[in-house]
């Protein structure tokens, strides 16, 4: 293992901006000497100096310095919010983000929070070489373990799928000899088993998708091991609702597969039935992470939840429409969606509504089944189709407290100016926010 105490350590200090020394430009945003590295960034506007600081942080992490302190001097106190948005801009795939904080910063729920947004981006950055439907277990426990294990832990595949009558997780990962898996998380802190259900969470979990005999080309698969992002985002949510101390019970649905071609594999044309009577015709074998989110969705109706929540690494539509900027909202309920939006801007992270209306539920008939698993036609809203065949397993009585994410902003392909390549880790603090605002209603 590597001697950390032998890296250079660079302190860095926030400053007024337009007061950089000579040899830089005054209004640079970055500027070094004896002392470390100064950030100067006008903090007139929320949003834009939480940008600014992390942009920053990402030029000083490309600039390969691996260990910074961030330091406090007279005037310019770094503050949870800002050294936040540091920390989410050094940090890198190869290096982490080894980042000393304030000692006034460095406590133990500001730590937590930090611990577990780690474990959402490490495991999003997983190859799929080691991280499976079935070894996903271990790396729950090990968010578990953050959360002093307040969350229980099952797991259904093999045989149990079958008897679960999991019809989107058999078909999808029928293909792989790497077996789906079902996986039920419980934050319960009452501790009473017929407590009620709160919230639902369901999560895309395809640890890799190749597209299935809808074979994807080598530049789209290179990042399919993160679309499992959905699954990961709705695990975290869950841990930082635990270690918040929120006083709701709060259940969590991963539906992990790997979507791969061999002659066990789904084909274009078969027709499957849901539990719920729904039958699906498969036009696409790429448009599989929805078949499995259904078998999420029937369970959290099943559950009582007030509110079902639903996150995934879904359509490439939406980052067409958003960029990799912001996770996309939508809702039958309007008022739902834009809430959402409010709570991820309370978080500093970035969302944006979808048009998601009644009519648009026509997009996916089929005349060979109830529905398609992918609609076609000239100017089909892929995002808003999508959304459409997840309402078909949402209780029509809970449409109006349900909201679909479209995580648009889960992976980076490519470094902008406050991201490296790699996961971003957006969306959890902003799914977590939305549940407490939601309970205080």
């Amino acid at each position: 293992m590597e001697n950390t105490e032998d890296i250079f350590v660079l302190k860095v200090f926030k400053a007024a901006p337009g007061t950089a020394a000579a040899p830089y430009l005054k209004d640079c945003a970055i500027s070094y000497s004896e002392e470390g590295a100064f950030i100067h960034a006008d903090d007139a506007e929320k949003k834009s100096y939480l940008r600014a600081v992390q942009a920053a942080a990402k030029n000083i992490s490309s600039a390969g310095y691996r260990r910074v302190e961030l330091a406090d001097r007279e005037g310019f106190k770094w503050t949870e919010e800002d050294a936040m948005s540091f920390f989410l801009g050094f940090r890198s795939i190869k290096n982490g983000a080894d980042v000393v904080y304030p000692k006034d910063l460095d406590t133990v729920s500001f730590r937590t929070v930090r611990s577990i947004i780690t474990w959402l981006r490490d495991t999003i950055d997983e190859p799929a070489s080691a991280l499976n439907p079935v070894s996903y277990i271990v790396y729950l426990n090990s968010l578990n373990a953050i959360t002093g294990n307040a969350l229980t832990i099952k797991a259904y595949t093999g045989d149990r799928l079958h008897a679960e009558n999991l019809t989107g997780l058999m078909t999808v990962g029928g293909g792989s000899d790497n077996p789906p898996c079902l996986y039920e998380l419980d934050y319960n802190p009452s501790g009473d088993e017929n407590a009620p259900v709160f919230a639902a969470l369901v999560g895309k979990g395809i640890t890799f998708d190749t597209g299935g005999y809808s074979l994807k080309p080598s530049e789209l698969m290179r990042s399919m091991h993160t679309d499992m992002g959905g699954s990961a985002t709705v695990a975290a949510s869950l841990a930082l609702l635990a270690v918040s101390g929120f006083d709701r019970r709060v259940k969590a649905w991963l539906c992990c597969a790997e979507n791969m071609v061999s002659g066990k594999a789904m084909r274009v044309g078969d027709i499957i039935s849901y539990p719920n009577g729904v039958s699906v015709v498969i036009d696409n074998t790429d448009a599989e992470g929805r078949l499995v989110l259904a078998d999420g969705l029937i369970r959290a109706g099943n559950s009582g939840a007030e509110y079902i929540i639903d996150a995934a690494t879904l359509t490439g539509a939406a980052k067409v429409a958003l960029g990799r900027d912001y996770n996309a909202a939508m809702s039958l309920n309007a008022d739902l969606s834009t809430e959402f939006v409010r709570s991820a801007a309370s978080v500093n992270e970035y969302a944006w509504p979808l048009p998601f209306d009644k009519f648009h539920l026509g997009l996916v008939s089929s005349q060979l089944a109830d529905i398609t698993n992918s609609a076609s036609g000239d100017g089909i809203a892929g995002a808003t189709s999508a959304a459409s065949f997840l309402s078909r397993f949402v209780p029509s009585e809970k449409w109006n407290s349900w909201l679909h994410i479209d995580l648009a902003a889960s992976y980076r392909k490519t470094p902008n100016d406050i991201y490296q390549t790699g996961a971003m880790g957006h969306g959890a603090r902003s799914v977590a926010a939305f549940i407490r605002e939601l309970a205080d209603r």
